[in-house]
């Protein structure tokens, strides 16, 4: 098993948006809460309207906002369905 990053608040990951008709888009998201344990997180790729789900087993999440889109919705995402963010580096 891959081993993944120590995700950390101020961190960035990539999460992967549902369309309908056209590819997925990924998403730019900011990890507010480090790793936890819960057994409540969103589903990836995300689509329009659902929201969090209480599911039978519990997993690693983080806790994270959308950046550019509504910064004042925090979300659980299972770590397993995250990618960290590549660096850019400054022009």
């Amino acid at each position: 098993m891959a081993e993944t990053p120590p995700f950390d608040f101020g961190d960035y990951v990539t999460i992967e948006q549902k369309r309908y008709g056209v590819p997925n888009e990924i998403y730019l998201y900011k990890v507010v809460a480090g790793r936890r344990q819960s057994n409540v997180w969103r589903e990836v790729p995300v689509q329009a309207g659902d929201k969090q789900k209480i599911h039978d087993r519990i997993e690693d999440v983080l806790l994270c906002i959308c950046c550019g889109v509504d910064e004042t919705v925090v979300e659980r995402f299972r770590v397993a369905d995250v990618k960290p963010a590549r660096r850019r580096s400054a022009p």
